[in-house]
């Protein structure tokens, strides 16, 4: 084999423009483009590279052109069409909404700075991998265009490390018993003005109902703070307005006596009969 039948270019040019361009790139370095227009230039690589059709050298050398890889002598005439082209292509990503986004498919893998940011929070790689094909379907389902898959896998992952460490795993169950407030469920109602005593007395009043209204939750603090959040209010605005409040929950008592009652007309004296 003659040394005018060998190509020679970096891994770098191949891994940037793809094998055949940096083929195309290799074999102009050979002549002089700038004398000639980008059909010439692709006429003469014809015969080095047989292996290309017509339009696909074309189109790599107009490539090159564009990348300023190669110099082409440019007719008059469009001197000023191509340069309004490449402005067009430096504005397009700003108006083009979806420029970099993409649907998940079957192929999708999370990237390794996704395993290094979730192993930071002490989550194993098994845990992590054994989710993957969940987070998957589940996207995949949705058929969704997103930016930030990688992200969302993230957020996923956390999610469930926090549901298969809690007590019930992450699974709805019914209250029980023995069920106590955490200690931010407390420390949310101290930011309401409920203390701990006073959010504990309704505690049992609680539990009674859900155990009897039978619904599984998977967590059942924030169901307590509104729970408390309510009582108290209403226990405030009857303490603020107690007497009015006991006229109309108590049964009252009448000022005469069931006769004098019904033989007392003086609600009918102002009516024009």
């Amino acid at each position: 084999m003659s040394r005018e039948d060998r190509f020679n270019f970096s891994i770098q040019e191949a891994e940037t423009l793809g094998l055949d361009c940096a083929v195309v790139l290799s074999a102009t370095k050979e002549i002089t483009t700038s004398l000639s227009l980008p059909n010439e230039i692709a006429a003469f690589l014809k015969d080095k590279i047989p292996f290309m059709s017509d339009d696909e050298i074309l189109s790599h050398v107009n490539r090159l052109i564009d990348l300023k890889l190669i110099a082409s002598k440019t007719p008059m005439h469009s001197k000023e069409f191509n340069t309004q082209k490449n402005v067009y292509k430096l504005k397009l990503p700003q108006n083009n909404p979806s420029a970099g986004k993409r649907k998940l498919n079957n192929s999708w893998s999370p990237s390794m700075q996704a395993y290094e940011v979730l192993s930071m929070g002490k989550i194993n790689k098994e845990f992590i991998d054994s989710k993957v094909n969940e987070f998957k379907m589940y996207w995949l389902e949705k058929n969704q265009v997103r930016d930030n898959w990688n992200v969302l896998f993230v957020d996923f992952i956390r999610r469930e490390w926090v549901k298969a460490n809690s007590d019930n795993k992450g699974m709805p169950v019914c209250i029980h018993d023995e069920w106590l407030p955490s200690t931010d469920a407390f420390d949310i109602l101290e930011l309401a003005n409920v203390s701990k005593n006073d959010a504990l007395k309704h505690l049992k009043e609680f539990i009674l109902y859900w155990k009897e209204n039978g619904t599984a939750l998977r967590s059942w603090n924030s169901k307590f703070v509104d729970f408390v959040r309510r009582k108290e209010l209403i226990g405030s605005t009857e303490e603020r307005n107690g007497k009015k409040t006991d006229r109309h929950n108590g049964p009252g008592e009448f000022t005469k006596q069931f006769t004098e009652r019904t033989k007392d007309d003086s609600w009918a004296e102002n009516l024009d009969l």
